[in-house]
């Protein structure tokens, strides 16, 4: 992830907070209080990456370093004291790791959708009719589109589709498109779309089948860039119905609040 904007158009705000994690911290993960902070002797920040209803729940914000690069900073030893092998796995009793984040309560991110975290069609057809197993509903007004970031033999990629309605286990898209069992999807949610699901390293959002664990997040905006369009906003009148984006080759990222800012409680009504 990476700073978008800021609701109130102030300058972002960095912070050095102690982090505790057994993997490496990536550039741009969303950021979370530990859960058990006021209650045990975990003074620390983490990953949200537990796919649960809690994840994302009181976030601070996205790291703005890898650990890695960190332990080879010249003043490593001054701000964040991580170790060579660059995980920020101090405890709090031997002073914790340090990390800088966007602390900004009222920051916007943009979050790529992960291509490497798609779905697989359950039947594919020349048709207008999504089928996946489980689908979620009240989708209706998202897109699809059909990758090669999980599987590079996958066929009939580079496809992007409006979804005009929803259902249980099915949607309609705006056009026919072809797929088969082996083509595989990500789903961009629709705007103001609640029930999001961050993929494995809490840098991006992922793709399920049934609906999201219903995280602190909600989608702004959605945001398309390949190689014959620049970043833009999609809007179904530009974009549906389109074919041969590449593959992986094409992003998407959609923009995303944080709903519970730990620094401000919910934000879901100081924003509506």
């Amino acid at each position: 992830m990476h700073l978008s904007r800021e609701l109130g158009g102030n300058y972002p705000f960095r912070l050095n907070v102690p982090v505790l994690e057994s993997a490496l911290v990536d550039l741009g993960e969303l950021m979370m209080r530990h859960t058990s902070w006021a209650s045990s002797a975990t003074k620390y920040y983490h990953t949200a990456y537990s796919a649960a209803t809690t994840e994302a729940e009181d976030t601070i914000g996205v790291s703005q370093a890898r650990s890695s690069d960190l332990a080879n900073h010249p003043e490593n030893n001054a701000f964040y004291k991580i170790g060579s092998d660059g995980l920020p796995n101090a405890t709090n009793e031997e002073g914790s790791n340090f990390m800088p984040v966007i602390a900004n309560p009222h920051a916007l991110y943009y979050a790529f959708y992960d291509q490497a975290d798609a779905i697989s069609i359950t039947t594919g057809a020349a048709t207008t009719t999504l089928t996946v197993s489980s689908l979620e509903n009240h989708i209706d007004s998202g897109w699809m589109y059909t990758t090669d970031g999980t599987d590079s033999s996958a066929t009939y990629v580079g496809s992007l589709r409006y979804l005009t309605a929803s259902a249980s286990g099915t949607a309609t898209m705006d056009s026919a498109d072809t797929t088969d069992t082996s083509s595989d999807i990500i789903l961009l949610l629709p705007i103001g779309h609640r029930l999001t699901q961050l993929n494995a390293e809490s840098t991006g959002l992922g793709t399920t089948a049934a609906a999201g664990a219903g995280l602190f997040l909600e989608v702004v905006e959605n945001y398309g860039t390949w190689r014959s369009a620049p970043t833009h906003m999609l809007r179904f009148w530009n974009d549906k119905g389109l074919d041969g984006l590449g593959g992986k080759i094409a992003r998407f990222e959609a923009e995303i609040v944080q709903l519970k800012h730990t620094w401000h409680g919910t934000l879901e009504y100081a924003i509506t």
